[in-house]
């Protein structure tokens, strides 16, 4: 086996591992985990699109994004089984969120098992399910590449599994059949990127017990969406707590004024709205992108004649510049001149085969594909000039073998020596070469070692 090499940038695996890893135990496959769900999983349909949502009550609860319903009057939700129901009431919403949970009248449905997103990890797997265009279940599986904090109140999954158009609301599974998490957006900046909220954000949601018929949701108005779509150019001249300041001061506006649109002050809604965006402009210093967007919407409000029109003028405005914050966020973009960091000195340790006595085939493979996995969604990051998110895709790479490989010690702690050595180094660039290193020197002794089995 031939070594992996790399000189100046990071590059992806080409390490032959053999089969794929086989799973340890209380893991799925997702041909498993589809098996499972899919019987829970429904399309959402409504006059404006298609959407995906999942069963997460036996008295036909229901939970999708906010965005999939759109402030449509009817819809329709269809079963896995082909039934289909017209008759849709609202139990919560959480706009802030993009989360909804509707109830329909099908009793002794069968919830998806619910898991618990604040223990999801950078290099965890996770598989989508979804109804992409209508097109029944699809599967796609992948990595969680990030766990990202777009502002205090807004924290939410990357994913590497592919999330079509009609699959937003569909569940994210981790490999045990839990659901950590609701596909929520796509956002194209020259690659797609792929998110979810996560899943602890909808479980205060399922305690509520008084439903609200969706027509009563709608806006009075018959409001159609109208949320701009800014470059990441709006952006230029913010720094990230400028930027966090202004995302949170919309959430909180969001939190305060969308329960009272919903129970029928609307006024009061538009007030907060525009006092927030007045609020921002007056208090944040500097970063004059976001601020003109804000108060564009308020211009815009101004022109409009009902407290509903004026109402949704403002949160188009908010959703506009969340949006564009939030791609900041994930994308991160170097400067097109800066050029990556010179990689330190390689120390790539040199194991005797001894290092893998009393380890299995099986767990000697699942530790290289999951290796191998790690460097696949790593490296284009750390060639894209995003150092932390590759070093953080390593981190998370190793934490899940040392969880889930049983037995096979010494391997660990070769692993566990290259995050002491990455704990010792300053940059992010230094500490994503000290785990390759110490990936390299694990994918090297795996390559002497399964041959001769």
């Amino acid at each position: 086996m031939k070594r992996v090499g790399m000189t100046g940038i990071l590059l992806a695996s080409t390490i032959a591992h053999g089969a794929p890893p086989t799973p340890v135990t209380l893991t799925l496959t997702p041909a498993q985990i589809a098996e499972r769900a899919i019987p829970s999983v429904v399309l959402v349909k409504t006059a404006a699109g298609l959407g995906t949502g999942f069963v997460v009550g036996r008295d036909g609860r229901i939970a999708t994004n906010v965005h999939v319903i759109g402030g449509a009057s009817e819809a329709t939700v269809v079963l896995a089984d082909g039934r289909e129901f017209k008759d849709v009431e609202v139990m919560a919403t959480d706009d802030s969120h993009d989360l909804i949970v509707l109830r329909i009248g099908a009793k002794n449905l069968i919830p998806l098992t619910l898991g618990d997103s604040s223990k999801v990890r950078p290099g965890e797997r996770v598989v989508a399910i979804g109804h992409p265009l209508g097109l029944g279940n699809t599967v796609s599986d992948g990595l969680v590449s990030a766990v990202r904090e777009v502002t205090p109140l807004l924290t939410v999954l990357q994913i590497s599994a592919p999330i079509s158009p009609g699959s937003s609301g569909g569940p994210l599974f981790n490999d045990r059949g839990e659901v950590i998490g609701i596909s929520t957006l796509i956002v194209t900046q020259g690659q797609n990127l792929n998110f979810g909220m996560p899943i602890n954000q909808l479980k205060p949601m399922l305690a509520s017990t008084k439903g609200t018929p969706l027509a009563a949701l709608k806006p009075r108005g018959g409001h159609r969406r109208q949320v701009p779509n800014h470059d990441l150019s709006l952006l230029a001249g913010c720094s990230g707590d400028k930027l966090q300041a202004i995302a949170a001061s919309i959430e909180d506006a969001i939190h305060i004024g969308a329960p009272l649109y919903n129970e029928g002050n609307i006024e009061a809604c538009y007030r907060i709205y525009s006092a927030t965006a007045l609020d921002v402009e007056k208090k944040v210093a500097g970063c004059q992108g976001p601020k003109q967007a804000l108060l564009e919407g308020v211009k815009r409000a101004d022109g409009l004649a009902s407290w509903d029109d004026k109402a949704w003028a403002m949160r188009d405005a908010f959703d506009g510049v969340l949006d564009v914050i939030a791609r900041r966020v994930a994308v991160a973009p170097p400067s097109t001149n800066a050029a990556l960091p010179a990689p330190p000195p390689r120390n790539v340790p040199s194991h005797p085969v001894s290092l893998l006595e009393g380890c299995s085939v099986d767990s000697i493979k699942h530790i290289g594909g999951g290796i191998g996995d790690a460097i696949e969604v790593g490296a284009p990051l750390y060639n894209a000039g995003n150092l932390e998110a590759c070093y953080r895709i390593y981190e998370g790479a190793i934490n899940e073998i040392t969880r889930k490989v049983p037995g096979c010690n010494a391997p660990k702690k070769a692993l566990a020596a290259g995050l002491r050595e990455a704990a010792n180094r300053s940059s992010w660039a230094d500490k994503a070469w000290a785990l390759r290193d110490a990936f390299d020197g694990i994918l090297d002794v795996i390559g002497r070692r399964l041959p001769r089995n």
